[in-house]
């Protein structure tokens, strides 16, 4: 069967252009609805400046449109891995929405065989960014989790769907299904009130913390994450509580930095690398929290704030031979727009193609990646190696 033509795909300016034009409005009256500078707004229409993920969040909100609808996710570049992603994020939707946690299972499948062992099978597979699979084994393994989170052995059913239904919402984030996220995240809270474990109830509003700051929604992010961070506070004797606790900070930091508040951010990744240097590495909650995370979070956040030279240092310094695929894909898309932003552009380059070998599906789902791509295609020497990386993305200059 011949393959489908990779269909290509516009810029994130365009889109802000024919958001705008559909509303009729002038590029002033748009950039102040986005507390921007008009000049700033007509060179990210034109493609001359990059956008960061707050200022898509704060143009999408003065445009009244979705992240999506400006960032084009998901994307169906011809790849036939990231098809059967999509296909799987389409059924595990369907398999969620009939299986919501407080209702006793009826014609569950029953628990027969290792339901732990496929449960670290399925995160395994998302560490390794293979949606697909992670997806589809997830797909069977809901409905087993369901019925099992009912019967005799409940705590260790609960804690597998704590942790797999945090990779459904990772994965189905990653690929564009912010809708289907929340679900994932939203069936990952149920799992953890019925544990009653505080750890697992933060791990919780993390996923769902996550999910609200994809669509912009910091302000409410921030106070989920709080909430259940105060609450493990008074538990941080139980169990790799002071490692969640640690995550926390990052994620409130994430928060912190959407809303402008940068004076509580560098508070928050101050207070995380402390917990980081009293815990050291561990691999609770599949965190794969510690001070080497920390910088992963730290390089993002100086990008995200204007500080690409710092960004590179920081990461020259950081050692990630060990992290999961998951982890590193991060790490090289955040420095190829490091790079790319103080004008190192082959280098840039490098990163891309060492973030889609390692990770492919999430590379080519990324609108970080598709987009520093993209504004690299004319700039850079290698022009053959990143113009073969955006025909693989659907990506055209």
């Amino acid at each position: 069967m011949p393959r489908r033509a990779t269909p290509i795909d516009p810029t994130i300016g365009e889109r802000i252009q024919a958001r705008r034009e559909l509303r009729r409005w002038s590029i002033r009256h748009a950039a102040s609805r986005a507390g921007i500078a008009h000049t700033t707004w007509s060179r990210i229409e034109r493609g001359e400046l990059r956008t960061d993920r707050y200022m898509v969040a704060d143009i999408a909100a003065a445009l009244e449109c979705s992240i999506a609808d400006l960032t084009g996710q998901p994307y169906a570049p011809a790849d036939r891995q990231l098809e059967a992603a999509h296909i799987a994020a389409e059924r595990l939707w369907q398999t969620m929405m009939a299986l919501p946690l407080d209702e006793p299972p009826s014609a569950g499948r029953p628990v027969d065989g290792d339901l732990w062992r496929e449960s670290e099978l399925v995160r395994d597979l998302y560490a390794r960014t293979d949606y697909a699979g992670a997806l589809g084994r997830l797909v069977a393994l809901v409905p087993v989790l369901h019925t099992a989170a009912h019967g005799p052995d409940s705590a260790t059913a609960l804690t597998a769907a704590v942790q797999v239904y945090g990779v459904g919402m990772g994965a189905l984030l990653n690929l564009g299904h912010p809708a289907y996220a929340w679900l994932a995240a939203q069936r990952c809270i149920e799992a953890a009130q019925r544990l009653g474990d505080p750890a697992a109830l933060a791990v919780a509003a993390v996923n769902r913390g996550r999910v609200s700051a994809h669509t912009g929604a910091y302000g409410p992010a921030r106070t989920t994450v709080e909430r259940a961070a105060d609450e493990l506070e008074r538990h941080a004797d139980a169990p790799a509580a002071l490692d969640v606790l640690g995550f926390t900070h990052l994620s409130r930091a994430h928060h912190a930095t959407g809303m402008r508040d940068h004076d509580a951010a560098a508070g928050h990744l101050a207070e995380a690398a402390r917990l980081a240097a009293r815990t050291g590495e561990t691999e609770a909650w599949d965190l794969q929290w510690g001070p080497r995370n920390v910088g992963l979070w730290t390089v993002a956040h100086q990008i995200d704030t204007g500080r690409s030279g710092e960004a590179v240092e920081t990461a020259a310094g950081l050692d990630v031979a060990t992290l999961p695929a998951v982890r590193t894909v991060y790490l090289y898309t955040d420095l190829a727009r490091a790079l790319a932003d103080v004008r190192r552009n082959d280098e840039a380059v490098r990163m891309l193609l060492a973030a889609e070998r390692v990770a492919p599906q999430h590379t080519r789902s990324s609108a970080a990646a598709r987009e520093t791509a993209r504004a690299l295609l004319h700039k850079a020497r290698r022009a053959s190696a990143v113009q073969s990386l955006c025909e693989r993305m659907g990506v055209a200059d």
